[in-house]
């Protein structure tokens, strides 16, 4: 689905086709939790997939209870501002459940620990990301349009129809 935001064609997924690229998922594999999270903690705060990928325990959890908020530095992200983004209720489960698995697959916790972490115990590159993501899209038969950065699109798309304004969805998104 696209949307014409601010005269730019901004290609957005509906809710259904981001279900079917979760139930796509076989959760019972290597990292199908992690991969399950990673496309539901982008569907939910609209961060690049950079930015996600450079995320350590501490911006998102505070002694092992997820934040409610994320404050992503300017280091972090790709305009060299920082910004906040709340955590609404399922990126908190996301968070807590992100701990859970890598505290069952035997990778740190700790607070300079990678979020979503890689088979070396270090980050989750955003190409890795991307192309499982690639792999998921052609499983379920989704539009190759279906990236990571889409979610972000949705995400905003998300947020107008449910009456934000546009400066607020700007900030959002840095």
């Amino acid at each position: 689905k696209s949307i014409t935001w601010r005269k730019l064609k901004v290609i957005a997924l509906d809710r259904d086709l981001v279900k079917r690229l979760l139930n796509g998922i076989n959760l019972k594999s290597a990292w199908g939790r992690r991969d399950y999270l990673l496309i539901l903690f982008l569907y939910h705060t609209g961060l690049r997939i950079g930015e996600c990928c450079k995320l350590i325990v501490h911006h998102v959890a505070h002694e092992g209870a997820p934040r409610e908020e994320l404050y992503l530095t300017a280091s972090l992200t790709n305009t060299r501002k920082g910004r906040v983004i709340p955590l609404n209720d399922v990126a908190q489960q996301c968070v807590a459940k992100l701990l859970a698995f890598n505290q069952e697959r035997g990778f740190s916790t700790a607070p300079a620990a990678p979020l979503f972490p890689w088979k070396d115990h270090g980050f989750l590159s955003p190409r890795e990301a991307q192309r499982m993501m690639q792999l998921l899209r052609e499983k379920v038969g989704v539009s190759p349009k279906a990236t990571p950065h889409t979610l972000r699109h949705t995400f905003a798309s998300e947020l107008v129809r449910n009456g934000a304004s546009l400066p607020t969805v700007s900030s959002l998104l840095g």
